[in-house]
């Protein structure tokens, strides 16, 4: 046997072997390279690996990547996008037209999260900072960054960086889905100066079922605390048949607590109508009201807003001073909404829309629409424009010296309501969407399309009942599919509370247990279908998921119906 102390020199030699073995392993086993955080500056010459590019010295210091062709890319490993980034900066040249910088993670054709559209600069030296919405992006991944556009060299690329919250090219707008508000609707007892029924009905009397019932898709209507009796008969279930007034600061309280519980962003506040004049009237003194009450119950509920001037009807002579004149002198220096917490921001700059310019049938010429945008640029403002469906091609409901005009803007939206029904969405698609996505990125341009739950309007024209059916649901979700197929990442929702025309999300009437017995309403169970009354605002939500990345896209929509 061996003694003790032979047993012990064994063991320490055995010890001493086993400590070299592991020394030398640690010291040549591979380093682990830790996350680089996506929110720092990162130049675009550090990549891990590339395709197609080199590097050049460039005049703001460092390298950077040149003689990019379509299809180059390059490879960033371990990037750290924490709990979420919602845009991106690039700093980019161009001596052409530019291209596009496509944001993908994991792969070459991994998950696009962003692009960016990168105009020409003026020089391949000549550098600026462009952003683009980024969604879905969050924890450790490989970064690639596509390039795509023509032929021949398209851009350098010095650095890019991240952002988490709204800063640099971040904001309130890109990358997120509004819904437009009317907020139009008064009743008799409500206390407006208007001192009568608004929308509801063609006159100031209530909606009787003896031909001025003015509105298509009746509310749900009982999670109002204010309602007021109108001359139709008892709905089908026994009860009164009452309707709300957005006068009530209750019923816009309501509206916006919707919002947040169904994960809508923002509203779009309609302003109809502007004056040079400052002699009040009852219909104005009704409209800053109700715009106010937007105000207080968008800073309650944590969504943001902008003001969206609809310009239809406004005096051809002065409409562009009376916009000027109201924005002066009611938004900002009399209700302070631009002051608001809740006023939407858009690359740290206020958000306005004016929608309406450059359609055959409203007012204004090209020169007087430049001279307004131009006006809200120059302080800083970020323009958003309601425009024609065929704005790009300039025919059909577009003027056509208009498109210069529409490359001024910061935000380019379509019209699209009424345009088609299901049959026609992937036309749309084809014809208009992905066309005007190329023209606004080759433009430095941001894109917001519209999508509609359906559309009727034949309480108020006569015109056929259901014209373009809902399809619960389906309707409006291919609208969405084909969005985001294409990269889109923002949206508009019309409309919020548009019961007039039928294209209202806010909960309405399931089927005719909920409507009054003597006159016609649409019900959200026409096509045979039965849905919940806040099914189409269950989807505008899970719509809003699809946008940003956080639901897969899938050809059916994942909502159920009830």
């Amino acid at each position: 046997m061996l003694n003790f102390v032979q047993k012990n020199k064994r063991l320490l030699a055995f010890a001493s072997a086993a400590l070299l073995i592991l020394t030398v392993c640690i010291s040549f086993a591979p380093s682990v390279a830790s996350a680089a955080s996506a929110f720092n500056q990162t130049a675009a010459s550090g990549y891990s690996s590339q395709s197609g590019v080199q590097l050049e010295n460039s005049t703001e210091g460092g390298q950077n990547v040149a003689f990019v062709d379509n299809g180059d890319y390059i490879v960033f490993n371990n990037v750290d996008f924490g709990s979420g980034a919602n845009s991106i900066d690039v700093r980019v040249a161009s001596n052409n037209s530019g291209g596009n910088i496509e944001v993908r993670l994991d792969s070459l054709n991994g998950t696009l999260v962003g692009t960016v559209a990168v105009p020409g600069t003026g020089g391949w030296q000549s550098w600026v900072t462009k952003s683009g919405a980024i969604s879905g992006a969050s924890g450790v991944h490989t970064l690639y960054l596509k390039f795509t556009g023509g032929s021949g060299n398209l851009f350098n690329l010095l650095w890019f960086k991240f952002n988490a919250g709204s800063t640099g090219g971040g904001g309130d707008v890109v990358g997120k889905l509004y819904a437009g508000y009317q907020g139009w609707f008064n009743a008799a007892g409500d206390g407006s100066p208007n001192g009568g029924w608004v929308h509801w009905s063609k006159n100031s009397s209530a909606p009787s079922a003896s031909g001025n019932v003015n509105f298509e898709l009746y509310p749900d209507l009982r999670e109002y605390s204010k309602l007021y009796q109108t001359g139709l008969a008892n709905l089908g279930n026994g009860t009164p048949a009452k309707l709300f007034s957005s006068y009530d600061q209750e019923t816009v309280n309501k509206h916006f607590e919707w919002m947040q519980s169904y994960n809508i962003d923002g509203a779009a506040l309609q302003r109809f109508g502007a004056e040079e004049s400052d002699t009040p009237n009852n219909w104005k003194t009704n409209r800053d009201s109700v715009a106010v009450k937007v105000k207080n119950a968008a800073e309650f509920y944590n969504r943001k807003f902008y003001v969206m001037y609809d310009i239809t009807g406004m005096n051809a002579s002065n409409w562009v001073n009376a916009v000027k004149h109201d924005w002066t002198t009611n938004i900002v220096n009399n209700m302070h909404l631009p002051s608001s917490s809740a006023y939407a921001k858009q690359n740290g700059k206020t958000v306005v829309c004016i929608w309406g310019i450059g359609f055959t049938d409203r007012p204004g010429t090209a020169a007087e629409a430049a001279n307004l945008i131009s006006w809200f640029k120059n302080q800083g403002i970020y323009v958003i424009g309601g425009v024609p469906t065929y704005w790009r091609t300039g025919n059909n409901d577009s003027r056509s010296d208009f498109l210069n005009v529409y490359k001024s803007l910061d935000m380019i939206s379509p019209w699209s309501v009424g345009r088609f029904g299901m049959d026609g969405v992937d036309n749309f698609k084809n014809n208009q969407l992905q066309p005007d996505l190329a023209f606004t990125q080759q433009n430095g341009i941001d894109y917001q399309p519209v999508m509609s739950p359906g559309f009727a309007w034949s309480n108020m024209t006569g015109q056929q009942k259901n014209q373009i059916p809902r399809a619960h649901g389906d309707y409006m979700w291919k609208q969405a599919y084909n969005i985001k197929s294409l990269g889109i990442s923002t949206g508009y929702v019309a409309m919020f509370d548009e019961y007039d025309e039928g294209t209202a999300i806010a909960k309405a009437a399931e089927n005719s247990s909920m409507i009054p017995t003597n006159q016609y309403f649409l019900t959200l169970d026409a096509d045979g279908v039965a849905v919940s009354a806040d099914f189409y605002l269950r989807l505008t939500g899970d719509i809003n998921r699809l946008l940003k990345g956080q639901i897969p896209l899938t050809v059916n929509h994942p909502t159920s119906h009830q």
